[in-house]
């Protein structure tokens, strides 16, 4: 037992430690230490200013090191998928869990790192680990969650995430209502947006953003995902209902939690 002990104690001690010396956010090699400015326009910086005002504002968000939600998948009013998200801002890490029929899959990995685990939680407590093509096919899929999932939800703050590239795509219109565009891209060495382009609609009324389409700049295939359902959590606001554009499938997101990074969502299984 105390061998265990010892082991599990390192382990927490490994995983945690990419945090323990730093005092601020884990971000890609290479990060600038802060948002730029002087590399946006007047005018999109304007935007900006508002957007991130509506929302609650850059001081509080600096305080979220990590926020936890659970999601549910609906398509033509049936729910397709349930599961569970968390995004450890402070190390960098991205957390998924999706509900099965005999279980759970889990999938946990460093954003910017090499460390990176699966499992299935079966209904009964007991976790099999998943390992080789399938760990990293799950893995694969996680990342792309990262960017079509969890970038959308958050954008509004990520205008100003350090190396943004932040540019005004001037008015655009629906009828006759008109729209702020701003088109967002990140540093070359952010490997979690590389190649990516995200066009954020912004409501000229409330200042939030009321759509969020993503392009990928090599091949131009592009997804749009309309943003609704404004939720407070913690004096910060976020949508809580994302709608593809496309296929019509809605993301729904509820019991969204501000709190400090859970180590153990993002261990190995002992088995």
């Amino acid at each position: 037992m105390r061998v265990l002990s010892i082991c599990l104690l390192a382990l927490v001690s490994l995983l945690g430690a990419c945090g323990s010396s730093r005092t601020t956010f884990a971000r890609y090699p290479g990060s600038p230490p802060a948002f730029d400015r002087s590399k946006s326009s007047p005018e999109a910086l304007a935007i900006v200013d508002k957007v991130l005002e509506a929302a609650g504002g850059v001081a509080t968000w600096e305080k979220v090191k990590q926020i936890r939600w659970t999601q549910a998948k609906i398509e033509n009013g049936n729910t397709t998928a349930r599961g569970e998200q968390a995004w450890d801002r402070w190390n960098a890490r991205h957390w998924g869990k999706k509900d099965g029929d005999e279980g759970a899959t889990v999938v946990a990995y460093e954003i910017y790192g090499t460390y990176a685990t699966s499992y299935v939680e079966k209904a009964n407590g007991k976790k099999q680990i998943i390992d080789g093509p399938d760990k990293g096919r799950a893995v694969g899929y996680a990342k792309t969650a990262f960017q079509l999932d969890v970038t959308p939800m958050f954008i509004h703050f990520l205008l100003v995430e350090p190396g943004a590239n932040v540019a005004s795509g001037g008015i655009v219109r629906d009828g006759e209502t008109e729209y702020d565009q701003l088109d967002v891209s990140f540093g070359d060495g952010d490997t979690a947006h590389h190649d990516l382009v995200y066009r954020v609609i912004i409501d000229k009324t409330t200042h939030l953003v009321k759509r969020v389409d993503i392009e990928k700049r090599s091949t131009m295939e592009r997804v749009g995902y309309e943003l609704s359902d404004w939720t407070d959590v913690g004096g910060l606001k976020f949508p809580a209902t994302r709608k593809n554009l496309g296929s019509q499938e809605v993301s729904k997101a509820s019991d969204i939690k501000i709190g400090s990074p859970q180590d153990e969502l993002f261990m190995t299984p002992l088995l």
